[in-house]
């Protein structure tokens, strides 16, 4: 199944966005790129997984603020490394109103 690994996210259209669903078999993530887009405000999100099926959350990134013009990389290999079969879990972003950013996933 094909996914994309590119996403625009638009705060003032959804506060949250599914980066990769559960059961996407999407592989071995190598890195995440999340670029502020916004040319006056800065970017405030998290990275969750959900298990859908166990109703449970668990936070990767916790409401990290990323200034205008500044792109992150999250490229550790434990933090990345989570079951993304049909049984386990979605990757999810989550942003405040005023946020627009580039969401990157590059796999091995």
């Amino acid at each position: 199944m094909s996914q994309k690994k590119y996403h625009n996210i638009d705060g003032s259209s959804s506060l949250y966005a599914e980066l990769l669903p559960a059961g996407s078999g999407f592989g071995d993530i190598k890195s995440i790129s999340i670029s502020n887009t916004s040319n006056t405000n800065n970017t405030l999100i998290a990275l969750n997984l959900y298990n859908d099926s166990r109703q449970e959350t668990f936070q990767l990134l916790s409401k990290v603020t990323i200034p205008t013009g500044v792109t992150m990389i999250i490229d550790d290999q434990a933090l990345l490394s989570f079951d993304n079969s049909r049984k386990g879990f979605g990757l999810f972003a989550e942003v405040d109103s005023n946020t627009t950013c580039d969401v990157l996933i590059n796999t091995l």
